[in-house]
């Protein structure tokens, strides 16, 4: 449906341009320093603040852990979402991906099946994940552009010859992709990342439909590599600021240098 890619898309723009990724963090009035009275701003808030909005961003929604993550590629079938099967080689670089993050325990990709083919909703995406017992969900998107000009050399092309000899045309290709990691009780947005990739390479016409399938191939591998490295760092942060395990009734916590069997 398009209210899911209008809602991964405006959410994941949030990110900026500084970094490929970033935590969902609420802004109050009272730490913002246009205000020195917290009552007062608290005030402020309640009373500009739509009261579903101001639960969701008073709320402090961390992720039970360890969870499996579940992964989920929203692709474009008209102004419906569909889910797109991820290939035996993304998935070993998601693997990647949650690799020294033990909390995350794996990588489980959602399956159209069970999420219900075209027509997606977030919800349905969060039910197919619960289903395969992931607490957290990233969804991602992809979107490309293509674009062929002449340059200053294409006038060459009258003579035939160049055509296959002088490199006249100019192609570029990018490619945009954008992610949410979710809450899968909850629904809460707990981050966002993005990855680009920008290709442009000049070419004689003669070859301008080869060049053109290599960079749609291209770009868009890059682009995931670098969706997934702001992924990663994401990742991290969420893990971190998640509540840690409670020791067991009786036992005191770990001591620093020792493992959960209390070894060194």
């Amino acid at each position: 449906m398009r209210n899911l890619f209008l809602l991964v898309a405006l959410v994941a723009m949030a990110a900026g341009c500084a970094s490929n990724y970033q935590m969902a963090n609420p802004v109050r009035l009272s730490r913002s320093g246009l205000m020195d009275d917290p009552v007062q701003a608290a005030a402020i808030e309640k009373s500009m603040t739509d009261e579903e909005i101001g639960r969701l961003l008073d709320a402090r929604i961390q992720p039970k852990l360890p969870t499996s993550l579940a992964v989920a590629d929203v692709s474009s079938v008209g102004w419906r979402a569909g889910l797109r099967p991820l290939s035996a080689v993304e998935l070993a670089e998601w693997q990647k991906v949650v690799a020294g993050l033990p909390p995350i325990t794996g990588i489980q990709p959602v399956p159209a099946i069970v999420a219900g083919g075209a027509g997606l909703k977030l919800r349905d995406l969060r039910v197919a994940a619960a289903r395969v017992n992931c607490e957290l969900l990233l969804v991602y998107l992809e979107s490309s552009s293509a674009i062929d000009n002449y340059n200053e050399a294409a006038a060459l092309y009258w003579t035939f010859v160049g055509l296959w000899l002088v490199p006249g045309n100019v192609y570029e290709h990018r490619t945009v992709m954008q992610a949410v990691l979710v809450d899968c009780r909850t629904g809460a947005i707990l981050g966002t990342a993005t990855g680009d990739c920008h290709l442009k390479e000049a070419c004689p016409a003669a070859y301008g439909r080869v060049k053109e399938e290599q960079l749609a191939q291209e770009a868009p591998r890059r682009a995931l590599a670098d969706l997934q490295k702001g992924c990663k760092a994401l990742l991290r942060q969420v893990v971190a600021a998640a509540p840690k395990p409670a020791s067991p009734p009786g036992l005191p916590p770990p001591a620093a240098g020792q493992g959960a069997g209390g070894a060194p």
